[in-house]
């Protein structure tokens, strides 16, 4: 892959955004170091289309684990959505007779291995929240819910759960919505709560709740943020697929910042970067501890897309190459190859802090983050005074853990 050097690409991207300065220069003295959450993401599905296993993963890098998609039943009632990964599938050393296999003992043995890892189980994601709506519509319902998935959570040994709802109000895949959704939210997080509260006082343990919140206006404005966070240990905020196939223009896909050279206007300006989405957050209410700030270990491909004056960035695009995942997306450990070549050339927009690949010939754009992006990232999660980092997902990282890494040095986390 040929490199240009930083300075190259500052030439033509002459706007430094002044918030950036000095990021990567402050630090906290060890004395007085908060305590960064560092929260990765297990798909339940990895054991079939990735080959990615729990023990796979690197406990070592993390302090949390989410672990999903949990479903949710006719009834109402948190269920498993796939029994066989969860608790049948057998590991190398598994004896048939156990009765307890799958991804649930292993992450049992995995915090064993690293007793402060916490493990929480994910309820809802695109797939699954098809049904959030109805069991958060009335005081019966959400206290069926909640106490089904505290149920199922102390089954499977868990340390708390997280609602990952697509979407209130809006909708998503399948989903149903209502306008009360938006107050239901709030009145289900409260049930839950609750019902860890209790559960956690006959436990003799502290359970957590957290949320996994979306970072796009359209999808935020309909939760009530200053009260949500009451509930909540923290949010993680999904801060990226703010481009994607669907796209006229090929851009970065989860820049920290913006980028005066983007012809879209104020909107995108003010609203489509990680910065934009944590002011967003702060300025309803939620304190910057409880902000834990997402960062994708996948890349957004485009094709069609004419080098024009920056290397392909704000282009032109005619949708995604053939041969990349679904909707041009490819994990960073699909990147290598790309990284290797010298086919395509490495770009850094050093004003939103955003790593670009571009091949003239073949004319495909690739938005991603890597370890330089990564330490930006970090960087701004310290100044902030956020509680951390939320990596989706585990299984996309190289076989170094190269991302997870950066993140952990990035946090100053031995």
């Amino acid at each position: 892959m040929k490199t240009t050097m930083r300075s190259f690409i500052v030439l033509l991207l002459a706007a430094v955004c002044l918030p950036a300065a000095g990021l990567l220069a402050q630090d906290t003295p060890p004395d007085t170091a908060p305590t960064y959450r560092v929260v990765g993401y297990f798909s339940t599905y990895n054991i079939y289309e990735r080959g990615y296993l729990v023990t796979d993963i690197p406990g070592q890098l993390l302090t949390h684990v989410n672990y999903g998609p949990m479903n949710i039943s006719t009834n109402g009632q948190c269920i498993s959505a796939d029994q066989w990964a969860d608790t049948q599938y057998s590991y190398p050393g598994d004896e048939t007779a156990e009765r307890l296999r799958g991804n649930v003992k292993q992450l049992r043995l995995l915090r064993g291995d690293y007793p402060g890892l916490q493990v929480i189980l994910s309820i809802g994601g695109w797939d699954y929240s098809s049904r959030f709506s109805d069991v958060a519509l009335t005081a019966e319902s959400r206290r069926r819910f909640a106490l089904s998935c505290v149920a199922l959570m102390r089954q499977y040994d868990f340390d708390g759960i997280d609602i990952d709802w697509r979407y209130p109000v809006e909708g998503g895949l399948l989903s149903s919505e209502r306008e009360e959704d938006r107050q239901n939210l709030t009145l289900l997080l409260e049930e839950l709560r609750a019902q860890l509260d209790t559960a956690g006082t006959d436990d003799e343990q502290t359970y957590l709740l957290t949320l996994t919140a979306p970072a796009a206006e359209a999808f935020y404005r309909h939760y009530e943020l200053q009260n949500v966070h009451l509930s909540l240990d923290w949010i993680n905020i999904t801060s990226y697929g703010y481009q994607g196939a669907w796209s006229e223009l090929a851009s970065h896909h989860a820049p920290l910042f913006s980028n005066t050279l983007d012809s879209r206007g104020e909107e995108m300006q003010t609203q489509y970067n990680v910065a934009a989405s944590v002011d967003a957050y702060l300025d309803a209410g939620v304190p910057a501890s409880k902000i834990v700030v997402g960062i994708p270990f996948f890349a957004q491909t485009w094709r069609n897309v004419r080098a024009g004056d920056l290397f392909g960035l704000y282009q032109p695009a005619s949708g995604v190459p053939t041969g990349t995942r679904d909707g041009g997306l490819l994990y960073y450990r699909d990147l290598q190859p790309l990284l290797e070549s010298d086919s395509y050339t490495r770009y850094f927009d050093n004003e939103t802090r955003a790593t670009w690949l571009y091949n003239a010939a073949t004319r495909i754009a690739v938005s991603y983050d890597d370890q330089e992006s990564i330490a930006y990232k970090t960087a701004y999660v310290r100044s902030a005074g956020l509680g951390g980092v939320f990596a989706w997902e585990l299984s996309y990282d190289d076989e170094q853990n190269s991302l997870l890494g950066a993140v952990r040095s990035g946090l100053s986390l031995r």
